[in-house]
């Protein structure tokens, strides 16, 4: 490892922070994301956060939640986080791909990443820049999970000290459930030319990825083992689990993290600047 290169990462992370936090193009986008989250929290999380603690209290055995299939709602303590928990695994994953799309493609076009690099060095720069879009993720992740901690206090503020290690528990598996969508887009990004072909290419990829191997395993299930490969194939698992139990599936995202950013920085380093 060069000297410096952790230094390097971090000076370049907190680079990617400030770009979202203090530039027009990055607070608008912050400002969108919080009006829908605003949106999300306040009505639908809110009703059927309240609609679960009602048939609790009525102690239903069967309820509109487990009608419509989201009985594994129950199994979280708190109602607030257990529809915030199936929320967040259809929504994080989006926001992941369009967040992270732009990490190195707009420089290398306008041609500043060449000078990026005279001072650093393309590793520095790709697993920096990658690192800096995961701490924005997990900002927002822990941003919303908190949010939906205070709503929960709100209807009972009694759960304050019994909430914590739920709390800790969703943003810790969200912040691993992002990890391998920004790890594509950073490979992605760093072959395309614009972060919407790398939008595009990681719906492609992720949609025709899934159902070729869906089909080989359907027919050879010996094969069943590449779905390892499709980011989020774990989430429908992890709709089933609560609390610290979706560690079980920790080791998918960080496998497919791994395989994605080696790819990345094989194409980096071969990439003309």
């Amino acid at each position: 490892m060069p000297p410096g290169f952790f230094n390097h990462l971090l000076l370049i992370s907190l680079f990617e922070l400030k770009r979202a936090f203090a530039t027009r193009r990055g607070l608008l986008s912050l400002i969108t994301f919080a009006v829908v989250w605003s949106f999300i929290l306040l009505y639908p999380l809110r009703f059927a956060a309240e609609l679960l603690a009602q048939e609790k209290s009525l102690k239903q055995d069967f309820g509109f939640l487990d009608f419509i299939g989201l009985w594994s709602i129950h199994n979280w303590p708190i109602p607030e986080f257990g529809v915030f928990w199936q929320v967040a695994l259809m929504i994080f994953p989006i926001v992941s791909i369009t967040l992270a799309a732009d990490q190195t493609c707009s420089d290398r076009e306008r041609g500043t990443l060449r000078f990026i690099v005279l001072r650093s060095s393309r590793d520095r720069v790709f697993f920096g820049r990658f690192a800096g879009v995961m701490l924005i993720q997990a900002l927002l992740i822990t941003a919303a999970a908190f949010s939906t901690f205070a709503l929960a206090l709100y209807r009972d503020a009694t759960l304050f000290s019994s909430a914590w290690p739920d709390l800790l528990a969703l943003i810790v598996n969200l912040i691993l459930v992002v990890l391998p969508f920004t790890a594509l887009m950073a490979t992605l990004s760093a072959q395309v030319k614009s972060a919407r072909q790398a939008t595009l290419w990681a719906i492609l990829i992720w949609t025709f990825l899934a159902g070729l191997i869906n089909g080989f395993a359907y027919y050879l299930p010996a094969l069943a083992f590449l779905k390892l490969l499709i980011p989020g194939y774990q989430l429908t698992e992890l709709t089933q689990l609560s609390g610290w139990q979706t560690l079980q599936l920790a080791y998918i995202p960080l496998l497919q993290s791994f395989i994605l950013l080696a790819f990345g920085r094989w194409i980096m380093a071969r990439q003309a600047l």
